[in-house]
């Protein structure tokens, strides 16, 4: 080619079938004897030469050498077989005469070419006939390695270790051949006592021995039984092979144990190995896993670029090493290159453009895929499916699914987790159905990725009938099916049968640990959520930044501020750098707690700053009604270049509300909506009915309701509902309250709050009316408590509680306090009493 592309004259090539043609005349000359026909067919190897094949067969019928000739019967076969024409084989062996099937040869043929063809149930047929023939030989050491090999792969061990009798009483018990296939088949069956006998017995090991075993102890889970065999090879002075090389430097790559990986690398070019393309690409595996990426660089930059595993292998460590840029630089020359990117190359390459956002990139190699006829398999539908989703274009994902040729679990698991991230449930679950209905047997991730769509409905029934389903199948052991069915019944309110799961769990990693605290702290439990984190140091759980922002979370709910500042000490002193989520939790912590200063001085001290931790600085300031301040921040945030979403404006317009600015905060709504283009979320409306009704402006609150562009939730008539209290306003309470009756019936505060309004009002029909209701929604009052810090303690009080040890000194100086409140001016409050609850605390303290 290099010649043409020169302009000089190539020399003429021989026809690539004179060979063919010259035999085919030679087959059917009319002289041609069956010696000459037998050496054709020896030629006869593959499926190209199966027409000649086919004229020599005729030729030997006509010429009546079959019947004179078995050799030319067992030729035959072997032709037919090397051209995978087993129906042919198996006619010609049935017409085999007495003398030919007396020679193991033709039964030798038909059992490996079944096995090599993976009709591993007709092999084994045709040995147990072969032991049933009264003309049929016995076997030999090339019929037995083929029939351990079907009997590995069909899983009959039973019958596998029959041929291990056989073999022994035939003397081949210690034959190379057939002591490495039953090595394999009782290594790959998990029964590495009984391939380390046959090991032990063979009189010589040659190096495939050698690596079969060690081979089945990887994948038995015996590594360190792997390393003393490697040992013991090398002192008996077997020399290693690429395939003994290639196969510890996988184990060092999967276990980034860098170490082994430069040792082994030192013996294949002591061994001159190196070159060796298949120990080449695991080297480069192992730098790239072991994040030495530049040893990588080096080894691919010496290594030739026409091997289509070496680009893969080092556009595959670009991306596990986030040098994203890199691997689509790569994937460029790749193109430039000789060598054709396939399916694998693609699924290593669309994770990185996800991570880049590349949705443009995505689309242009989702181009690239249907310009090329590259082959869709499985895993690379799933990879566009998951790059479509992430990028939210759910159409274009749901397009590369139907045109799918197959559909197996690991493109319907790929679909339900797209669904799920899209807020998709419902289409998540119909996804999971249709598996179901197709028999393909969803898996521990298929099970992983449904669970968090029952969450999000709170369907918790369907979510118990996948838990036994998980129980059926044996998935609870997978510390991340553990982990969504815990954050499963934690959304649905069930924390009982969360900490159960969670407290039966053999092996717990810090998601567990973190999803377990989360779940407390947001549902409710700070208390339990801190006793969690407590209990994880003790037990040796390192802790991350996921962990440090729950056990914030858990600290701010309760507010425990000395917690948090041990939490900040860990951060400080202990081994976490602690990340962008993690200060902004520390802030948020600060701010609810009421210490602004520390707060303050965390935001001012981060090296870098988001949204997260700007929108936390901003609502700790509003949260206290410092409406200056929380807007000199929102001009502050602004000038550094970052824009404020829907987060900043509600804790802007809720500072509005606790400060009373309420044409600010109309004019902060109506900034977010017009000139930032951010469209209003129902707690935006929840918090500016709150503003209004603050205010007294009850009617413009009314209105507001009327004007939203969807249905009111139980957030924005509970604030109506509060307000009414503040103003007493009986009517408009009546119509939140039949509101919020309907909405959210279990919720006592709601009938509490409106029987006080109507006791004030002295409508004691009314207070009557609120209690039957409860009675008959069975509603329990859930009494509300309050606690205070003294001395890095927290002390908890409910209404006339008397169970604190030092209760008589308590109520004795807060009557103290409020005599003096009263000879400053003070006049109670009936209204802010609670008349349904039997002991009332105004009632406790009155003097």
């Amino acid at each position: 080619m290099r010649l043409a592309r020169r302009g000089l004259k190539l020399p003429p090539q021989p026809c690539r079938y004179a060979a063919f043609s010259t035999a085919a005349a030679v087959a059917n000359a009319p002289s041609a004897s069956a010696e000459r026909l037998l050496a054709l067919l020896r030629g006869c190897v593959s499926v190209s030469h199966l027409p000649l094949g086919l004229q020599i067969h005729a030729r030997a019928v006509a010429a009546g050498a079959l019947a004179s000739h078995p050799a030319l019967h067992t030729r035959l076969i072997g032709m037919y077989v090397l051209a995978r024409r087993f129906r042919d084989a198996v006619a010609v062996f049935s017409a085999l005469p007495r003398a030919a099937a007396a020679s193991s040869l033709p039964w030798n043929w038909l059992i490996r070419g079944f096995t090599a063809d993976g009709q591993h149930r007709l092999a084994v047929l045709f040995y147990l006939k072969m032991w049933s023939h009264p003309a049929a030989p016995r076997p030999d050491g090339h019929t037995l390695p083929y029939v351990v090999k079907s009997c590995a792969a069909l899983g009959a061990i039973a019958l596998g270790r029959l041929v291990h009798r056989t073999a022994r009483g035939i003397g081949l018990g210690r034959d190379v051949y057939v002591g490495s296939a039953l090595i394999k088949m009782y290594a790959d069956a998990g029964l590495l006592r009984d391939a380390r006998e046959v090991f032990d017995g063979m009189a010589e090991r040659d190096c495939v021995l050698w690596n079969v075993m060690m081979d089945g102890c990887i994948k038995a889970g015996d590594v360190d039984g792997a390393v003393r065999l490697f040992r013991d090879m090398r002192a008996s002075g077997c020399v290693p092979n690429f395939a003994t090389l290639a196969c510890f430097l996988s184990l060092s790559a999967v276990e980034a144990d860098l170490l082994s990986g430069v040792q082994l690398h030192s013996l294949a070019v002591k061994c001159g190995l190196e070159p060796e393309v298949a120990v080449a690409n695991t080297l480069l595996s192992m730098y790239a896993k072991c994040r030495c990426l530049d040893d990588a660089w080096r080894l691919f930059d010496l290594m030739p670029r026409d091997d289509l595993v070496t680009w893969n292998g080092m556009i595959s460590g670009c991306v596990q090493n986030g040098l994203l840029d890199e691997a689509l630089e790569l994937f460029r020359d790749m193109q430039r290159s000789v060598v054709r990117p396939d399916s694998v190359t693609l699924v290593s390459l669309l994770p990185a453009l996800t991570d880049l956002n590349g949705f443009k990139q995505g689309k242009e190699v989702h181009g690239y895929i249907v310009r090329n006829c590259v082959h869709m398999d499985v895993f690379l539908v799933s990879a566009l499916v998951d790059i479509y989703f992430k990028c939210r274009d759910v159409r274009m994902a749901q397009n590369v699914y139907d045109v799918a040729r197959a559909i197996d679990v690991v493109i319907g698991s790929t679909m339900i987790s797209g669904y799920v991230l899209n807020g998709m449930s419902e289409e998540a679950l119909q996804m999971f159905r249709y598996l179901l209905e197709q028999a393909i047997k969803p898996n521990a991730v298929t099970v992983s990725s449904i669970l968090p769509a029952c969450a999000s409905m709170a369907a918790m029934d369907l979510g118990q009938e996948i838990h036994g389903y998980v129980l059926r199948n044996a998935y609870e052991g997978k510390c991340y099916v553990e982990s969504a069915l815990m954050d499963m019944y934690a959304k649905c309110g069930r924390l009982d049968l969360c900490h159960y799961i969670f407290s039966k769990m053999a092996v717990k990693d810090e998601v567990t640990w973190n999803s377990m605290i989360s779940s407390f702290a947001q549902n409710g439990e700070p208390e339990e959520a801190l006793d969690l984190f407590r209990q994880m140091s003790m037990e040796g759980i390192k802790y991350n930044s996921v962990t440090i922002s729950s056990a914030l979370s858990a600290c701010a709910s309760l507010p425990a501020i000395y917690y948090g500042r041990e939490i900040h000490g860990v951060i400080i002193k202990g081994p976490i750098s602690a990340d962008i989520f993690a200060e902004s939790a520390l802030i948020d912590m600060y701010g609810k707690c009421g210490n602004l200063d520390l707060a303050l001085r965390v935001f001012e001290s981060m090296p870098d700053k988001n949204e997260v931790s700007w929108n936390s600085i901003i609502a700790a300031y509003g949260a206290h009604g410092l409406f200056k301040e929380s807007v000199n921040l929102l001009h502050r945030m602004q000038e550094e270049g970052f824009k404020p979403d829907h987060v900043t404006f509600l804790a802007l317009i809720s500072a509005c509300a606790h400060s009373g600015q309420v044409e600010e905060g109309v004019r902060l709504f109506k900034c977010m909506t017009k000139e930032c283009q951010i469209a209003p979320r129902m707690e935006h409306f929840a918090c500016m009915v709150d503003l209004y009704s603050r205010s007294g402006k009850l009617d413009k609150a009314i209105k507001f309701i009327g004007d939203m562009p969807f249905k009111p939730d139980a957030g924005i008539w509970g604030a109506l509902l509060h307000a009414c209290r503040v103003h007493r306003n009986v009517e408009l309470a009546d119509i939140a309250s039949r509101e919020l009756f309907k909405l959210d019936p279990g919720n006592s505060g709601y009938y509490v709050l409106m029987s006080n309004i109507n006791a004030v009002a002295g409508r004691w029909d009314g207070v009557s009316k609120v209690r039957r209701l409860m009675k008959d929604n069975k509603v329990q009052k859930i009494p509300g408590y309050s606690w205070v810090d003294v001395n890095n303690s927290s002390h908890l009080f409910v209404a006339a509680d008397k169970s604190h040890p030092d209760s008589e000194d308590i109520y004795m100086s807060l009557r103290s306090l409020l005599q003096e409140l009263r000879e400053e001016g003070y006049v109670p409050r009936p209204d802010l009493c609670h008349p349904m609850h039997p002991d009332n605390s105004t009632q406790a303290l009155a003097v």
